[in-house]
């Protein structure tokens, strides 16, 4: 059959067993297809400018609706959370009380679920009194001993956080919390350094210890964790001992304060309020079990042979730590921890003008007796060397 060749069939090529023939509606397809897209994104971009223009003009509203719809899922999130996972309601207040019944680290212990594991409560009581102008306001100080992986830091961190939910209106996950309003919430916890403006790690730890004790007052919440611990060991414990005697004379505030300077325990001689609580743990055949439990009382030692044994060092590393410990333990550091915790006044202020007090000596007694006016140069001679020999005595 031969096609027609008239305006309705275009022919458009001839091959060896075909012809190709167009017509004038497929070519205006043609061309509405190629410029489809064009056109779609035209369009698209017409009614975006015009929905753009009438939400701009209601932003007000729609700004309005989504902080309410966020307070709603937020305050929704809470309300579901405090429920499935049997938070309690905290009772705030203006004073300086905190009491944490039962109280748990809501992370750490979603952590555990999922491993079906049970997260063990603490109860934590940094309770004060708050009275106007008076130097007696101030907070408890609870200085926390025992072991590294016993769960200091997690105490630490979750009595701050029942703070933070507890006022921002949720349940808190403990069984009874009792909560005086924190002004702020101040935190040294973990090791961190900033190279790239020359500060070490402990170098950080300073600064940041600094800003704590020039801005917390007696309504704050202070955690500390491991205070003085990249220093020399007696720089250290000197550091953290004045740091605790500062929180407690001067800032006042209520004080969680993780340390291995077990001799800062004494200080609760001293320091009236000062308690002293500790990570419990078993010593099971010379291996370390941690309970997770806090109790009263300061930890004896710090069973880091036991954890290194656990992180696994090598046996040899082990046994050789064990005996260099027991060598070094034999030095005992308590005697002149204890000196200085009856001896030192808290904050006595040195004053260049005060002289020392007379010391009544034979080598005082010896110079009162002697008259210069009326001795002779072998006289003065002869009471020089009976100087020297009273010294030596």
């Amino acid at each position: 059959m031969r096609a027609p060749f008239n305006t309705t069939f275009i022919h458009r090529q001839t091959m060896a067993g075909a012809m190709r023939f167009s017509t004038n509606e497929l070519a205006e397809l043609e061309g509405r297809i190629a410029s489809a897209a064009d056109e779609a994104l035209a369009i698209e971009s017409r009614i975006f400018d015009r929905f753009a223009a009438q939400t701009r003009s209601h932003s007000a509203e729609i700004e309005s609706a989504a902080k309410a719809l966020a307070a709603v899922d937020a305050l929704a999130a809470l309300a579901e959370i405090g429920v499935d996972l049997d938070w309690v309601r905290p009772k705030v207040d203006e004073s300086l009380d905190f009491h944490i019944s039962g109280g748990r680290h809501p992370v750490v212990e979603a952590a555990l679920r999922g491993r079906g594991e049970a997260f063990v409560p603490n109860d934590c009581d940094l309770s004060g009194i708050l009275r106007k102008n008076s130097a007696a306001s101030g907070g408890k100080i609870a200085v926390v001993t025992g072991p590294n992986m016993a769960g200091k830091s997690t105490f630490l961190r979750q009595n701050a956080l029942i703070v933070v939910l507890a006022q921002i209106g949720s349940f808190v996950p403990a069984k009874e919390a009792k909560i005086g309003v924190v002004d702020r919430l101040f935190s040294r916890v973990g090791a961190s350094d900033d190279l790239a403006r020359g500060r070490s790690t402990f170098m950080v730890e300073m600064v940041e210890t600094a800003a704590i004790l020039n801005q917390a007052t007696v309504k704050s919440l202070v955690i500390l964790d491991e205070i003085g611990r990249g220093t020399a060991t007696y720089d250290g414990l000197s550091i953290a001992w004045a740091v605790m005697e500062h929180l407690h004379e001067t800032n006042r505030a209520r004080a969680l304060f993780a340390t291995h300077f077990h001799e800062l325990t004494h200080l609760g001689q001293r320091l009236p309020r000062l308690v002293n609580l500790c990570m419990r743990v078993a010593d099971w055949n010379g291996d370390v079990v941690f309970l997770h439990e806090v109790a009263r009382g300061a930890a004896d030692r710090s069973y880091g042979v036991q954890v290194a044994k656990l992180a696994g060092l090598p046996k040899t590393v082990v046994e050789r730590a064990r005996n260099l410990l027991s060598e070094l333990e034999k030095t005992d550091r308590h005697a002149p921890v204890e000196r200085l915790v009856s001896d030192l006044p808290l904050f006595a202020r040195a004053d260049a003008h005060t002289p020392e007090p007379a010391a009544a000596d034979t080598l005082r007694s010896a110079l009162d007796a002697l008259n210069p006016d009326e001795m002779s140069p072998r006289e003065a001679l002869e009471a020089i060397y009976a100087l020297k020999t009273t010294v030596g005595a």
